[in-house]
């Protein structure tokens, strides 16, 4: 999907709206790495990821480093890409080693109850809606004729409207989504909302120190397929396209402490993307 160029060293796999490939994505544009970005539909992504030495789950970072196959490894990659003052984990620079194991108990946080969470939610209200789960990928396609590329020929609607009941019934299965998962995943996402609100009640800046970190970042690209912010180089369907339910909850986390904070952290800290060019 991003490409500075055909021989860029660096090859990310992704389905392009995932909250975890953009955690990845993210973390590779503020370190200004070159890499080409192959974005594709769930299911279809598992044989390119495997082919590319990962594991049927993605983001997948091809490197002259080897393949990372983790979200956080590849954080910890773009980390070697920045002056120390800059690493997102705060490695080699002058903030205490206090600060730098909060940030990656913040970091492991979000990654295991935000980040399952999230998708267990919205994938519970959007899934049954093939229209609205169309509008909701389609997006970021779009996005990709918008800058002058051309979604992949298996996207078309007919081919979709093909493939939809199969990646539903295996996306529910292999997510284990039912009314019971998603009321936990719920209740597990609420919790991480209230502890980041909680943090923010004395004003910081920022979750950990007094610069942008792995913990900011993260939070924000886990929250991010419910907040839509502007800046996301994957466009969001706005809360107003959601189902009822799903509605409301965006629209009340949008007016939290904490999701007023993820929306702030895209709005100053998400570096624009290079032109995009490159599709699986």
């Amino acid at each position: 999907m991003s490409d500075r160029g055909a021989d860029a060293p660096l090859r990310l796999i992704t389905i392009p709206w995932s909250h975890f490939c953009e955690k990845a994505r993210w973390a590779l544009d503020r370190a200004g790495a070159a890499y080409r970005e192959d974005a594709y539909l769930p299911l279809a992504h598992a044989l390119p990821a495997l082919r590319a030495g990962g594991r049927r789950s993605v983001p997948v970072l091809v490197s002259p480093a080897g393949v990372l196959r983790d979200s956080t490894d590849i954080l910890r990659y773009a980390d070697t890409l920045v002056p120390p003052e800059r690493a997102l984990f705060f490695q080699g620079s002058r903030e205490p080693d206090a600060g730098r194991a909060e940030v990656e108990a913040l970091e492991e946080r979000f990654d295991a109850d935000l980040g399952p969470a999230t998708r267990r939610v919205a994938y519970f209200h959007l899934l049954p809606d093939a229209e609205g789960a169309f509008a909701f990928m389609g997006g970021s396609f779009r996005s990709l004729e918008g800058a002058g590329a051309a979604p992949p020929w298996w996207f078309g609607r007919g081919t979709f409207r093909a493939y939809y009941p199969v990646a539903r019934a295996v996306m529910k299965r292999v997510m284990r989504i039912d009314v019971a998962s998603a009321e936990r995943s719920r209740s597990k996402l609420r919790a991480v909302f209230d502890a980041v609100n909680e943090r923010l009640r004395d004003g910081r800046p920022f979750l950990v120190g007094d610069r942008f970190s792995a913990a900011d970042l993260t939070f924000s690209a886990l929250a991010a397929p419910l907040l839509a912010p502007e800046h996301h180089p994957s466009p969001l369907p706005p809360s107003s396209e959601l189902p009822s339910e799903l509605r409301a909850l965006a629209e009340g986390l949008r007016g939290e402490p904490a999701g007023a904070f993820a929306l702030r952290m895209y709005r100053e800290h998400r570096r624009a993307r290079p032109a995009r060019s490159a599709v699986g």
